[in-house]
């Protein structure tokens, strides 16, 4: 990422207090609260990576391909945290829309809204 002068985000403290914050509370709801949460989470984190695939095949493709390895273990993720979320889970019903909620929001104010402008582009296109 270095040789593209790209960065991680400047939020990145704030992710991490904030995912031990969230892991803390769900722990409460037990494995099914645990399990809802990851894949909120990681169904969010995929969205935004499809759309910065999708910007970076035009702009870089060689970042572009990082990315996509970086989602690949994310959708390792998401499909383990699916797999472990019982078919009609009311916990997962209830949980997994506010915390993708709150995920995207946080997305967009770690990007400092590049992540709302990005998306933008993407569906002028």
């Amino acid at each position: 990422m270095q040789e593209h002068h790209v960065t991680p985000c400047g939020g990145l403290a704030v992710w991490s207090v904030g995912g031990w914050v969230l892991g803390c509370l769900t722990a409460l709801l037990g494995r099914r609260g645990v399990m809802a949460c990851t894949a909120a989470v990681e169904r969010a984190v995929h969205g935004h990576l499809e759309e910065q695939i999708a910007f970076l095949l035009h702009t870089d493709p060689p970042l572009a391909a990082l990315v996509q390895e970086i989602q690949c273990e994310e959708m390792e993720h998401l499909n383990y945290a699916e797999a472990s979320i019982p078919p009609g889970s009311v916990t997962a019903r209830l949980v997994e829309p506010l915390i993708a909620v709150c995920t995207n929001a946080l997305i967009a104010l770690s990007t400092q809204g590049v992540s709302l402008t990005l998306l933008g582009e993407l569906r002028r296109r």
